[in-house]
């Protein structure tokens, strides 16, 4: 059966992207479509976004061309369109807020730990995690996906990996929320969360090393204290940032992807049904289907060094512009019926990890192993999972993030 094409009754004008309330609208992929159809470069501006309006670009060819050009459309002001002047942010002073070839020499530092073979070595540790997750689960039926599986399994996962100890982990989550959902009521409500976290975040990142320089052990933050750029070692300010960015980034876009995937199969059972004739076999293709669908960094904001032109829409110097993955990702024009899922969609070039630049997703590989790993084993021991209920979504402009998924498990196999 065909999934309906998602149309909106609102009207170009009625449309601002910059209201963290459009996100939580259920025609949000109807509001997409008409921008990449109607006005595929197009300006918003509202007090959610900053004092500055920003450029949206909704299109998929326009986000490619847009991210190869790092000399027309930089980094350096920020990569959230809520960003302006001197506002803390967890990420600030990072990689990502740095054009080549500063972020290539950057990014080689901890390039070889997020390696696909870097992260391969880490799969019996996340099947384990996986593993214990679904025991503490058993005789349970009714559950807060969220919660309960799509939260534990990053969370432990990415910070044993960045040397966080274990005692710290949920203060960083609860950090790395705030510095992405201020703008929802359960974090704030207002832009004063995100430099408050921002800054504990690197602090503790700073703390960290210090504790690494001491006492070395195997893990990312390691690497880094030990690591040299030119024959000089990072100073502590720059490993405060390396940390502020993994340390927010790396828990809550995978916990996203994995809690939309099941409300993808229980909206779409033909496709679970698909899936549990070949677990293992259809796993990497539909991980690959489950990013593009929840699309969870729903777009990255660049600043132009000059003025310019793209689509037709003529942009000035200093205009904030934003990339929308989650636009891209269901772009007529590049996939077929993307507004449906399907796990074995070949080909599948979607930009949830970003697409074109040098900017990819440090992360990718491990999201990717994460997902892969998680369903393959929540699938052979409950193969009756399905979601009960609609994803109650955060409110911002920046991540596709549920705060709570009512599920029902099933029969244990």
């Amino acid at each position: 059966m065909s999934h309906p094409i998602p149309e909106t009754a609102l009207s170009l004008t009625q449309i601002n992207l910059g209201d963290m309330d459009t996100y939580l609208r259920p025609d949000l992929a109807g509001i997409f479509r008409k921008l990449r159809l109607e006005a595929p470069v197009s300006w918003h501006q509202h007090p959610d976004a900053g004092k500055r309006g920003f450029w949206a670009v909704t299109r998929y060819d326009d986000i490619v061309a847009t991210s190869k050009d790092t000399a027309t459309f930089s980094n350096r002001e920020g990569i959230q369109i809520i960003f302006e002047g001197d506002l803390p942010h967890a990420g600030q002073g990072s990689m990502i807020e740095m054009d080549p070839p500063e972020h290539a020499r950057m990014r080689r530092l901890v390039g070889p730990a997020f390696s696909s073979m870097g992260v391969t070595r880490m799969r019996d540790q996340i099947q384990d995690r996986v593993r214990t997750i679904l025991d503490g689960l058993a005789g349970q039926d009714e559950i807060d996906f969220v919660r309960d599986f799509a939260t534990p399994l990053p969370l432990g996962v990415f910070y044993d990996l960045m040397g966080v100890p274990t005692a710290d982990q949920r203060r960083m989550l609860e950090l790395a929320d705030r510095t992405f959902f201020s703008g929802d009521p359960r974090f704030g409500g207002d832009t004063q969360g995100i430099g408050e976290a921002g800054l504990e975040i690197q602090a503790y990142g700073r703390w960290l090393a210090e504790q690494r320089r001491k006492g070395p052990k195997s893990d990312v933050m390691s690497t880094l204290v030990q690591a040299t750029i030119d024959g000089q070692a990072l100073s502590d300010k720059e490993l405060g940032a390396f940390f502020g960015l993994l340390g927010a980034a790396g828990a809550d876009t995978t916990r996203s992807s994995l809690s939309y995937a099941l409300s993808a199969l229980s909206d779409f059972p033909q496709q679970k049904a698909l899936w549990l004739t070949d677990i293992d076999g259809r796993a990497a293709a539909a991980t690959e289907e489950i990013v593009r669908w929840a699309s969870p960094t729903m777009n990255m904001r660049r600043t132009a060094t000059r003025d310019t032109e793209l689509a037709g829409q003529k942009i000035a110097q200093g205009d904030k512009v934003a990339l929308f993955y989650a636009s891209g990702n269901f772009d007529e024009l590049r996939f077929e019926a993307p507004w449906e899922f399907r796990i074995d969609r070949t080909p599948n070039l979607h930009m949830a990890f970003g697409l074109g630049g040098p900017h990819f997703c440090l992360g990718a590989h491990l999201a990717k192993l994460e997902i892969r790993i998680a369903y393959t084993e929540l699938l052979k021991r409950y193969p009756d999972v399905e979601a009960t209920g609609p994803a109650q979504r955060l409110r911002s402009n920046f991540i596709n993030a549920p705060h709570t998924l009512p599920a029902r498990l099933g029969r244990a196999r």
